[in-house]
């Protein structure tokens, strides 16, 4: 309780606040004694002509008769609107100093259902782009984890105004620059390596670092990593990541495809830009379709909508091994355990993207299924 009143009394908006309430008390005290048996002193009437005298309104219901009562009232004028000045420029500096510590990263963020992007390097436009592009329909938040200037944070976020951006500044490794971010109530995380590393270490190390943080942080919460060597992928496999981005796969394949099959980076490309049509779309499956052949669902989105149905998908719960194994500790059982976790498997429970592209005629649609279109 003293440190709620210590707290309270340092306070600058509760110091005002008090300030108001006791000049208005004083003054309307003060003329009740001044005036006699005027209007002006009975019941509330005092205090009703302090507050309002204080704010300058001067409704002119109540005025005091004598020469004392009015130099009293010039001093509660004078009182009152210093107080009030001082008290729109308190609630000022509250909202101004949390908008300083929003843009120096220092707030933490409130957000739900927002997108974590963790470093920076030369990419870092492209996805935001492209992140830009794909939400027509919504505001997405965006909360970027890096240690760049505000100038640097600033620019981005006048380049893509569509996007709402939030920052914290620091280390994405480590769980209180990630609690700060709400990592719990996010839903997706994507971690981009740092072009360099002061420390000298491989950009992939911090990746994967952090992707073991996130994970073990907040399960739920997709992680979607890039990394620059593929020798890499099976460590950061063990982390549980969901989705892995290897930089150097799509330029080679693009390089390679330029020279030995003209014609399909130029497809692959257009596809992808996603500020021109055609591009490719996830939509929903309508119902009437589920349990009827893919053929019927590729008519009917041709014919209706003029797409190309590419693909469908499902996102699943995959049982881990570690359910199948014995409830009871036995050396077997250890054994296997070690055996795969060193594989870069793992025995928890995971959800996983599966993904079936131009299926046979046959094949049928399933429940919660989701297509992938040209449109």
């Amino acid at each position: 309780m003293k440190n709620f009143l210590r707290r309270a009394i340092r306070n600058p908006f509760f110091q005002v606040i008090s300030g108001i309430v006791i000049v208005m008390f004083i003054g309307g005290w003060i003329i009740s004694q001044l005036e006699g048996a005027e209007d002006i002193t009975k019941g509330s009437n005092p205090f009703w002509w302090a507050i309002v005298t204080m704010t300058t309104v001067g409704y002119g219901d109540l005025t005091p008769k004598s020469s004392t009562g009015r130099l009293l009232a010039v001093v509660v004028m004078f009182g009152g609107i210093s107080l009030t000045a001082l008290l729109t420029a308190t609630i000022s500096s509250i909202f101004v100093a949390k908008r300083l510590r929003e843009d120096k990263g220092l707030e933490k963020i409130k957000s739900t259902g927002h997108i974590l992007l963790c470093g920076w390097n030369k990419n870092i436009d492209r996805i935001l782009d492209s992140l830009q592009n794909l939400s027509v329909d919504r505001k997405t938040i965006i909360v970027l984890i890096n240690t760049e200037s505000e100038d640097t944070v600033t620019a981005i976020r006048s380049k893509f105004r569509q996007l709402k951006f939030k920052f914290v500044r620091g280390d994405f490794t480590r769980e209180s620059v990630l609690e700060q971010a709400n990592l719990k109530e996010a839903s997706t995380a994507i971690i981009v390596p740092y072009d360099a590393l002061d420390t000298g270490s491989h950009p992939d190390e911090k990746t994967i670092f952090a992707t073991l943080t996130i994970k073990t942080m907040a399960p739920k919460v997709q992680v979607v990593a890039y990394l620059t060597e593929r020798e890499n992928l099976t460590h950061i496999k063990r982390a549980n990541v969901d989705e892995v981005i290897l930089q150097d796969d799509f330029g080679a394949y693009m390089v390679a495809s330029h020279v030995m099959t003209p014609g399909v980076p130029q497809t692959v490309d257009r596809l992808l830009n996603t500020q021109k049509s055609p591009s490719f779309e996830r939509v929903k499956i309508p119902s009437e379709y589920v349990g009827k052949p893919y053929t019927e669902l590729f008519d009917y989105f041709r014919e209706e909508h003029n797409w190309l149905l590419i693909s469908v998908f499902s996102q699943e719960e995959q049982i881990g091994i570690g359910e199948v194994l014995s409830s009871d500790t036995s050396a077997l059982d250890a054994f296997i355990e070690r055996k795969l976790k060193e594989a870069g498997h793992s025995l928890k429970e995971e959800s996983k993207m599966s993904v079936v592209i131009n299926p046979d005629n046959s094949y049928i649609i399933q429940e919660n299924e989701k297509a992938i279109v040209i449109q």
